[in-house]
């Protein structure tokens, strides 16, 4: 199933009151650049280890459903499912009702088990799924290594903001290190 972004977080794994710290700042000046460095850092990331951060709304759609029991989540961790729907051929909706999903978190990738399967009578785009992603809905539930990396992305913008090199030259190598670790691999 397309993973479809609703809504973005609410905040950001890092606050900008810590990266001013991390950067020596003290007055407001610079708030409006740390803030789009902040925003910038983070999908950076997420784009690098293929899951999002801090929680968000998305909708799984799929033209009809996928083979096997569960439905793989690849795009972050499941922290719920809103609920879904299954249109017939007239645009219709079948409701899902959130509790009739079964959320495998700690699976590899995380994955739903839809309890109900009506046979979606549109062919595109036929069944919607709506889920929460994320490590969670505060910045300190992202582990601290991930937060580190976007400390460290953040400082070499705002350092090297005029080096256009550093725009061209994607996530440098200690900062990649660092989010190993955290990477979804697909096979």
């Amino acid at each position: 199933m397309i993973p479809v972004l609703l809504d973005g977080p609410t905040l950001e794994p890092v606050s900008l009151a810590e990266a001013k710290l991390w950067l020596r700042l003290d007055g407001p000046e610079e708030d409006d650049l740390v803030r789009a460095l902040i925003v910038a850092a983070r999908l950076l990331v997420e784009a690098e280890i293929g899951q999002v951060l801090v929680g968000q709304n998305w909708r799984l759609v799929g033209d009809e459903w996928p083979p096997g029991e569960t439905i793989p989540v690849r795009v972050g961790s499941i922290l719920g499912v809103n609920g879904g729907r299954v249109f017939d051929r007239n645009g219709a909706a079948t409701i899902l009702a959130a509790d009739r999903f079964t959320v495998f978190p700690n699976a590899e990738p995380p994955a739903i088990l839809p309890l109900d399967r009506p046979a979606p009578g549109r062919l595109l785009s036929g069944i919607e799924i709506d889920v929460r992603l994320g490590y969670g809905e505060a910045a300190n539930d992202v582990p601290e290594t991930i937060r580190l990396a976007i400390r460290r992305l953040v400082t070499l913008w705002f350092h090297e903001r005029d080096d256009p090199r550093i725009s061209e030259a994607g996530l440098p190598p200690q900062i990649r290190a660092l989010l190993r670790p955290f990477r979804r691999i697909r096979l």
